[in-house]
């Protein structure tokens, strides 16, 4: 059991880094999330959205790591 549970955090970190680099990329992300749920947002506000994601993703990153040792 506890192999399944590495194998899952190092995927999970592998999948947010890949989302981290989508979001520092530019805010198209961000966008087509806010199209998908239909709503509409300024340019100050999708930043604001974006810089954010990128805070939490890597704060998760950042504990993930810890847990696996």
């Amino acid at each position: 059991m506890r192999g399944n549970k590495r194998v899952r955090q190092e995927s999970a970190i592998k999948r947010l880094e890949n989302t981290v680099t989508l979001h520092k990329a530019s805010t198209d992300l961000v966008k087509r999330i806010l199209e998908d749920k239909e709503l509409t947002k300024t340019s100050d506000e999708i930043e604001k959205i974006r810089k954010k994601k990128i805070e939490r993703a890597e704060a998760t990153i950042v504990n993930t790591k810890a847990n696996m040792r």
